[in-house]
C-alpha cells in the first residue's frame, strides 16, 4: 500500500540524457529543470523510474494548488518526484520481475545516490481502513494498493487499485458560460463505451481569478460554432460558447446523479498531463 497524492504521474528515463515524460506521453523536462539535473546524478543509465511529482506544503504534505503553480511561468515553488516503481535499470528490462524485487532494487539505487529532489515512496503496512482514514485526515488523495508478486503493466488487471478519499475526476472541456470575469461556469463531459462524449454538468466554484484567466486564454483559440457531442445539454443559464475537447480539468465532487452528471462540482486545476481522448469514468482497477 502506498499513498496517492495530489500529483502528477511522471515516467523519469535516464538514458544519455534525463527525459521526463507525462503519461500523455509529453516531454516536460524543460518544465522541471532542476530535478533533471538531480536525476542526472543517478549513476546508471538505461534505467526509467515510475513516480509522481509533487509540490509540497509548509508541513510537508502535498498540494495540488501548489503543483499547478509550479508550473506557471516564473515560478520558484519546488518540486519533488517521489519514486515507486523500477522498469529498467542499467539497460536490463524488470517489467516481468515482481513488484516487491522491483522497489527494493529501486530504494538501493536511490539510498546511493542521496538525491535532494528525488524520493523514494515508501510502503506503508497496515489494515487498509485505518491507512485510509489516515491518508484523508491528511488531506491526500487517498491510497494505491498493489498486488503482491505482481509484473509491471499499464492493463486493468486489478492489480494495483485505487482507493480514494473524495471522489476526484479528470474531465474534458467541452464549453463555457460567459460571465463579467470571462467563464461563469464549465461544461465538462466524458467519453462513454463507444468513445463517445456525454455531458457531464457544470462545474461553477473553485476558480481563482488567476486560474480564470488562464482558463480564458486556452479556451478562446478553441471556439467551434457547433457543440463537440452528438447530444449537447439544454442551454440555460447564459449562452454557452462550445469549444474543441482538447482540455482536461480535475474536477471534485459530491456525487454522481444516476444520469451521469456532477452534483456540487468544484474545481481544481487543469491536467496538462492528461489526453483529452482518453478521458472516461475512473474505476478502481484504472492504470493511475
Amino acid at each position: 500500500m502506498s499513498v496517492s497524492s495530489n500529483r502528477y504521474r511522471m515516467l523519469a528515463r535516464l538514458d544519455s540524457s534525463v527525459m521526463l515524460v507525462t503519461k500523455n506521453g509529453h516531454d516536460w523536462t524543460h518544465r522541471m529543470p532542476r530535478l533533471a539535473q538531480d536525476l542526472a546524478r543517478v549513476p546508471a543509465r538505461g534505467t526509467w523510474l515510475d513516480g509522481e511529482v509533487v509540490a509540497l506544503d509548509e508541513e510537508g504534505r502535498p498540494a495540488f494548488h501548489l503543483l499547478q503553480q509550479a508550473f506557471g511561468a516564473n515560478s520558484t515553488e519546488p518540486l519533488m518526484f517521489f519514486a515507486f516503481d523500477l522498469l529498467f535499470f542499467d539497460g536490463a528490462d524488470l517489467r516481468d520481475f515482481p513488484i516487491e524485487q522491483r522497489r527494493q532494487m529501486l530504494q538501493v539505487l536511490l539510498e546511493q545516490c542521496e538525491l535532494k529532489c528525488v524520493r523514494f515512496s515508501e510502503t506503508l503496512e497496515a489494515d487498509a481502513a485505518s491507512l485510509l482514514s489516515s491518508a484523508c485526515a491528511l488531506g491526500l488523495e487517498g491510497l494505491v494498493a498493489k498486488r503482491q508478486g505482481s509484473r509491471y503493466g499499464g492493463e486493468r488487471n486489478g492489480d494495483w487499485i485505487k482507493l480514494k478519499c473524495q471522489n476526484r475526476q479528470e474531465f474534458v472541456v467541452l464549453g463555457y458560460t460567459r460571465a463579467a470575469a470571462g467563464i461563469g461556469s464549465l461544461l465538462i463531459g466524458l467519453h462513454d463505451d463507444a468513445g463517445q462524449l456525454v455531458y457531464s454538468g457544470r462545474v461553477r466554484s473553485g476558480f481563482t481569478g488567476r486560474q480564470l484567466d488562464q482558463l480564458l486564454a486556452k479556451l478562446r483559440p478553441l471556439q467551434r460554432d457547433t457543440a463537440p457531442l452528438p447530444h449537447p445539454p439544454a442551454q440555460r443559464g447564459g449562452v454557452v460558447v462550445w469549444v474543441e475537447p482538447r482540455l482536461v480539468v480535475e474536477v471534485r465532487f459530491m456525487e454522481l446523479t444516476p444520469r451521469g452528471k456532477v452534483r456540487h462540482a468544484v474545481f481544481m486545476g487543469l491536467r496538462e498531463d492528461k489526453p483529452a481522448e482518453g478521458i472516461s469514468l475512473e474505476s478502481d482497477t484504472d492504470p493511475f
